[in-house]
């Protein structure tokens, strides 16, 4: 079995990848999106259907794409990993993430994942990204991109034509602790004119407790959850990969 490096993909090989990701998500009970919105892709085909006596195009796959920050001078490369059910334990992560090493050898690479566990194969926890919505009391009208307060900002878009997403909110460091995020929350949610739209959405950092606490205080749920994953290679004494 060889692992194929791709840029991109065509219309064959993007329904066999949508197929092995939803035959993942079957057996693991999660939601991966679909959509191939990647900067590279590896892959290891299905040559040999009969002697695996698998349907599926791909036995396993790997994407990712640049986050477009960096640490420690290094670009930082978030990636994910689908392996067929039955082919799980056989090694390919370990073809398809030596191969990811080889060609990104100046990288940072996380990993992600749709569960929090305390670590991915060996790969220690970093963080999660939590999705989190609230459904409203009434519909209320667009607050505004930007809405401002003698104490700080919050900032929204219109993620469909009833849902807002809420994207950043501000509180000035000498107002911090007083409730001052509640109080802008409240005037546009509860206090807000009668319209269009139902729910709130948005995405919070879980080292963000303060965030947390507040989201949660003011009734939105956890609705999803990335957790990432620190991935280095492993070096010898003398500095040289193993």
């Amino acid at each position: 079995m060889d692992v194929q490096l791709q840029l991109d993909l065509n219309e064959e090989e993007e329904r066999g990848f949508k197929d092995l990701i939803l035959l993942c998500n079957q057996e693991d009970k999660t939601n991966y999106d679909t959509a191939l919105d990647y900067d590279f892709f590896y892959s290891i085909r299905n040559e040999e259907k009969k002697e695996s006596g698998l349907k599926e195009d791909y036995l396993a796959i790997l994407m990712g794409y640049k986050l477009g920050e960096q640490e420690e001078g290094k670009d930082i490369l978030l990636c994910t990993v689908f392996i067929h059910p039955f082919m799980r334990g056989q090694g390919l992560f370990t073809m398809l993430s030596e191969s990811l090493y080889d060609d990104f050898r100046e990288k940072r690479i996380r990993f992600i994942r749709k569960t929090k566990e305390e670590s991915f194969l060996h790969f220690p926890y970093l963080y999660s990204e939590y999705f989190l919505e609230k459904t409203l009391e009434h519909p209320v009208v667009f607050p505004g991109e930007r809405k401002s307060y003698p104490f700080g900002e919050v900032f929204f878009s219109a993620y469909n034509e009833k849902t807002l997403y809420l994207y950043g909110l501000m509180v000035e460091n000498r107002f911090r602790g007083q409730g001052k995020g509640e109080e802008i929350l409240r005037d546009c949610l509860e206090q807000g004119e009668y319209g269009q739209y139902e729910k709130v959405i948005l995405q919070v950092d879980s080292r963000n407790m303060p965030a947390m606490k507040l989201y949660t205080k003011m009734g939105f749920a956890v609705q999803d959850c990335l957790s990432y994953y620190s991935v280095e290679r492993k070096r010898r004494r003398d500095g040289k990969d193993i």
